[in-house]
């Protein structure tokens, strides 16, 4: 070494394991830099709206982009477990192991611990609300050899229904990057798992239930909300941005939705809801679910069972899940949608359901942590934010208060200035501000009468928002109303004058 340093030349064995060196360094990087750069790079959008009687496409926008399923995965989970109730191979009292792998597993979680055992019935309602982890490893772990073994279940039992472009490596969709999807193919599981199993898919409708003393609430945000929707999942991963499956019903039409990629929670659900909208006119009427979406070719044996004819939803009659927190509404009654918006508090609680490095879900927003900056994308096209749902017929005395540069800063109504009022959210558009606000006021409670609905135009940073609020509280009926407007699923801070 000392001779090499004096410039002599250095010994063959040297340069040969330098060589060698620099070969297994150029290697690692070849065989890592897609993986960083896929780490590194903004989430494609794709989304689609299917005709669940027909399975006909009556939306896309780009829907073969491969894309990370995040925890949509647990929707082919489930399926496989539902066979399983199906053929009677395990029952829903049926006790799960939970093992210190499942037990370990990253947020959201039920907070299982190794050696303890899960009803099936809690794990399902774990599942479809929180998106726990730990309880989807031990359905994995328990109707497996090993979570392994599981994934490679999945992945064959998808491509027997026809979704040529999915892959799964794990039974939770925690980040795995060979963990890939297209939006078309999570339709055609969503559609399956309505069709095969009718007794078991109004879990998805769970919108809360109680577990050793904690009340578990959804993060499907448009349960309840939106006008028919009965499931199902929501998903998220950094690599995959805001993802959303939903199926909704109205009288004998049916739609299933996929948003995949999308920049916020805000942004996916208010996609899917203009989605719906537009796609309702266009559905055929009928009773029983497609075996698959239009350009889906599932497994000869199972493409000829299409024929046969499926249990219609009146014939299955399912019950919804016993013991939750709080009924859902029935389907079909006429219920207002809401813009679904949330706070960037909210979007970092449903991070928590795929994401190691997310928070745990938080329960209350403070007012300035429902500023969300994220802009949503586009709807389609020539189609409202407002669901039709909305009394949009009915004018609000909408006012408009603005905070800019000026000394003070802030032009306010004189009739609003000195009350308590609440606040809904922030959204990126005097539009969805107002969307939100109608579908409030069209929920018809009392505490809201004669109540002033206005939106506040915000400079944050380089982005504009507008908080959608109502005003004219004491403060005893702000925090009450906000109370209401919680039980209805709504982000709500009660708020002092001037505020």
């Amino acid at each position: 070494m000392i001779e090499w340093i004096r410039g002599r030349r250095p010994p063959a064995a040297v340069i040969a394991t330098l060589r060698r060196a620099f070969l297994a360094l150029l290697l690692f990087a070849a065989l890592t830099l897609p993986f960083a750069e896929a780490a590194c790079a903004k989430p494609a959008f794709s989304a689609i709206a299917v005709d669940a009687r027909t399975g006909k496409i009556l939306f896309s926008r780009d829907p073969d982009a491969l894309t990370h399923p995040a925890s949509l995965t647990k929707v082919m989970t489930l399926y496989i477990l539902f066979g399983e109730l199906k053929a009677g191979k395990v029952k829903l009292d049926t006790q799960l192991k939970v093992s210190r792998a499942a037990a370990s597993k990253a947020p959201t979680k039920l907070g299982l611990k190794p050696g303890d055992t899960i009803s099936i019935e809690d794990a399902i309602k774990g599942v479809v609300t929180r998106s726990a982890n730990d309880a989807a490893a031990a359905i994995a772990e328990n109707l497996s050899p090993s979570e392994a073994a599981f994934a490679t279940r999945m992945t064959s039992v998808a491509h027997d229904l026809g979704m040529s472009h999915t892959a799964f490596h794990n039974a939770s969709g925690l980040p795995d990057p060979r963990q890939i999807t297209t939006a078309r193919d999570m339709a055609t599981l969503s559609l399956r798992i309505q069709r095969d199993f009718p007794e078991y898919y109004p879990y998805f409708r769970t919108m809360s239930f109680t577990y050793r003393g904690q009340v578990i609430r959804t993060h499907n945000h448009l349960l309840g909300h939106y006008a028919g929707v009965d499931g199902i999942k929501t998903g998220y991963v950094a690599a995959s941005g805001f993802n959303l499956t939903s199926s909704a019903k109205r009288g004998d039409k049916r739609v299933v939705g996929v948003v995949m990629g999308a920049a916020s929670a805000t942004s996916r659900n208010l996609y899917m809801t203009a989605m719906l909208d537009k796609a309702f006119p266009r559905c055929k009427d009928g009773a029983t679910i497609a075996v698959a979406v239009e350009g889906v070719k599932p497994k000869p044996e199972l493409a000829s069972k299409a024929s046969e004819p499926a249990a219609t939803e009146a014939e299955a009659a399912p019950q919804p899940p016993k013991k939750t927190a709080s009924k859902p509404k029935k389907a079909a009654e006429p219920e207002p949608a809401p813009a679904a918006a949330k706070s960037e508090n909210e979007d970092l609680a449903e991070k928590g359901g795929d994401d190691a490095s997310a928070e745990e879900p938080v329960k209350t927003a403070s007012a300035e942590a429902q500023d969300s900056q994220a802009s949503p994308v586009d709807p389609p096209a020539g189609q409202t934010i407002l669901s039709k749902t909305s009394p949009d017929a009915t004018p609000l005395p909408f006012a408009v208060k603005k905070i800019g540069t000026e000394e003070g800063g802030m032009i306010v109504v004189p009739e609003v200035i000195d009350s308590w009022h609440i606040q809904i959210g922030a959204y990126p558009s005097k539009k969805d501000a107002q969307a939100v606000l109608y579908r409030i006021k069209a929920l018809d409670l009392d505490l809201l009468n004669d109540k002033q609905a206005l939106t506040v135009e915000v400079l944050k940073g380089k982005d504009t928002l507008y908080r959608a609020r109502f005003s004219g509280f004491t403060e005893r009926n702000a925090r009450a109303a906000c109370d209401r407007l919680a039980k209805q699923g709504f982000g709500c801070v009660a708020m002092q004058p001037q505020s």
